[in-house]
């Protein structure tokens, strides 16, 4: 789905397969305009380009926002699988946008790959809200107060791998922080053991809360709230920019070992009564 400045471009099929784009949005001519981009499957990537150049015939200037980069997932050439994600860079690149805006890209490739680009922490935020939340606090409470007072609660930020270690380490610069090392039969992809690394023995940790920035099925997540709860870890919660349909086929939502699933609506269709999974519809992408 694509809006051009908050407005939904309608986007209609012919007979053939063949599509047809309607223009009933006003555009900037002294300004840029905004065309955002809430990825649902490769047909949206050739409608930008066909709404790209009508901007372009029109003189018009156009930022894009593309809350999740797809193929980020493939970042590099594996034996005769193709390194997608560097022609997804480069077709956006052909484009010549003013700016680039991602979140959480899956990938720092992405961000080398991409010209003009802007990243947005959407992970970081939402950890910040949910633990403003779960103190009680206001939304303006600075986050050197809103830190000071996670950590004496007891409130552990998870990385659940090395890469989420090294990615939010730098972001957060909390105190209290759990990083987990697992390893897997790379026959199966099943993870066969984790262990937990972290500079105190756990005793006072009262809520953990697991970041990182995409779940599909969530299977990773759930390996490793089973982890913590043998650890007597009772609050759990997990925090992801980018929340895949496939969380429904999963057995997250359906345990009790996650409190919450917190994401934001980049990818996820939200057409769900399950209490658990928690979706905010952040401001520019209201689908």
């Amino acid at each position: 789905m694509i809006k051009v400045n908050g407005h939904i471009v309608p986007i209609g099929v012919f007979p053939n397969g063949e599509s047809y784009i309607d223009i009933d949005f006003d555009l900037k001519t002294s300004d840029v305009n905004v065309i955002t981009v809430k990825f649902e499957s490769d047909t949206d990537l050739f409608h930008l380009r066909f709404i790209k150049d009508y901007l372009d015939l029109n003189r018009a200037k156009a930022a894009l926002e593309i809350p999740y980069l797809p193929y980020s997932r493939m970042d590099r050439q594996e034996e005769k699988r193709l390194f997608t994600l560097k022609s997804v860079a480069n077709y956006i690149n052909s484009m010549n946008f003013e700016e680039v805006v991602v979140w959480e890209p899956h990938s720092e490739v992405s961000v080398a790959l991409l010209d003009r680009v802007k990243v947005v922490n959407k992970t970081h935020d939402l950890a910040l809200m949910l633990m403003r939340g779960l103190l009680g606090l206001a939304e303006d409470t600075t986050k050197e107060e809103l830190f000071t007072q996670s950590v004496e609660k007891g409130i552990y930020l998870v990385y659940p791998d090395a890469g989420a270690a090294k990615r939010y380490q730098k972001q957060f610069k909390y105190q209290n922080v759990i990083t987990c090392n697992k390893e897997r039969d790379f026959n199966t992809g099943n993870i066969t053991s984790l262990t937990l690394q972290t500079n105190s023995d756990l005793g006072d940790c009262k809520t953990a809360i697991i970041v990182d920035d995409l779940c599909s099925k969530g299977g990773t997540f759930l390996y490793t709230a089973k982890v913590l709860r043998g650890k007597g870890i009772e609050d759990i919660h997990l925090v992801v920019t980018h929340c895949e349909n496939t969380i429904f086929d999963g057995e997250l939502l359906g345990t009790d070992f996650v409190k919450s699933v917190i994401t934001t609506d980049s990818i996820v269709s939200n057409k769900t009564e399950n209490t658990k999974l928690i979706v905010v519809k952040e401001k520019g992408v209201e689908f």
